[in-house]
């Protein structure tokens, strides 16, 4: 069960979770991986795994220069294969260092046949000096070594601008677990029918490990509607058209509620994840927590994140987590929602749509 207001978050930032491969202005640490030119175990692959991360090679005579989010004690793994010759067989090896992550700093791991160690950067400012090749990776924020410790060293946390969408004419809104991380107070930002007002709320629940989250608005003097619009669990197909809408930057790009348009590129997120839509349509920060739609209006996913690594690439939750999510709240009764909308085009549904849609802002 999903018990109400106090199920933590731990996922990272207020604003749409960052997907990318490097977010400079986020902090974090460096650690340099340097292999020396030696001969010795030089026909050798190796290959180095942080925990969650994609392995990476660490040819002969080169650096990697590794930029790292989480803090924290980290294990980092090295594994070499080596091919068989005329007087050995083949052979594949592991080892592993750790290092206790501490952002603004920067760690040397001296990587050869017989080393595999912390170092400091005196012992290898020769090889430093010499090798040229220098390659970049970074710490993959769709799946971070240590959620936790990212939240924990967000300079946003508990301040930001994010979306969500009427649920129920019992005033309750949906939106991602990560716009109410260490919020203390919730403010949505809503228009009926041209009309704004901006209304307190009340953090419900929240789910963080689908980064699902259900306020309820404050006050009993404003009747809500029923929203006009169904929620579509199954049956969604790759290349199906949608429409994604939200506030992106909305301090910037104003108030009125922004669309865009794409398909579903994937039925799984990063890393086959079943609980996520890869969409084309762009996001950006802000967009966090508004609805997914398909050209009839139905929902059928909350937007999630955008991708750095893929130009263009978006995620959503799909809406049988949500159904789930809303199913397992104490004392809620989950709404039952009918589609009403009467649309012929993308621009009539996005009308029926537009005074559901809502900024939500926290501190």
């Amino acid at each position: 069960m999903f018990h109400r207001a106090f199920l933590l978050v731990l996922i990272f930032g207020n604003f749409l979770s960052p997907v990318s491969s490097q977010v400079p202005d986020r902090p974090h640490a460096t650690i340099y991986f340097v292999r020396s030119g030696s001969y010795i175990g030089s026909a050798c692959v190796t290959d180095i795994t942080l925990p969650n991360q994609r392995s990476f090679n660490l040819s002969l005579g080169s650096i990697v220069e590794y930029t790292v989010y989480s803090q924290g004690i980290i294990a980092v793994t090295r594994e070499i294969s080596c091919p068989a010759t005329q007087s050995t067989v083949a052979s594949r090896r592991s080892d592993q260092v750790s290092l206790d992550i501490t952002s603004g700093t920067e760690y040397y791991v001296e990587v050869s046949a017989g080393k595999f160690r912390v170092v400091p950067k005196d012992d290898v400012q020769k090889q430093l000096d010499k090798i040229k090749s220098v390659m970049v990776h970074a710490e993959n924020l769709d799946f971070p070594i240590d959620k936790a410790s990212i939240a924990a060293n967000d300079p946003n946390k508990g301040a930001g601008q994010c979306t969500c969408f009427l649920i129920s004419a019992s005033a309750y809104v949906v939106t991602n677990a990560h716009c109410v991380k260490d919020g203390k107070e919730f403010k949505v930002r809503t228009t009926m029918n041209g009309v704004e007002r901006e209304v307190g709320a009340t953090l419900v629940a929240s789910d963080p490990s689908n980064d699902l989250a259900l306020l309820k608005l404050d006050g009993t003097d404003i009747q809500w509607p029923d929203p006009p619009f169904a929620i579509r669990s199954k049956g969604v197909e790759q290349a199906e058209r949608i429409l994604a809408l939200g506030y992106p930057y909305a301090d910037v790009m104003g108030s009125e509620v922004k669309v865009t348009e794409g398909v579903i590129s994937a039925r799984s997120g990063v890393g086959g994840d079943i609980s996520k839509f890869q969409i084309s349509a762009p996001i950006n920060p802000g967009n966090s927590g508004g609805p997914l739609i398909d050209e009839q209006g139905n929902l059928i996913g909350v937007l999630y994140a955008k991708s750095g690594m893929a130009e263009g690439a978006g995620y959503a939750i799909k809406a049988s987590y949500l159904e789930t999510f809303l199913s397992n709240i104490d004392d809620l009764d989950p709404p039952v929602l009918t589609n009403t909308i009467e649309a012929t085009s993308t621009a009539q549904v996005v009308s029926a749509w537009r005074n559901y849609v809502w900024i939500l802002s926290s501190k």
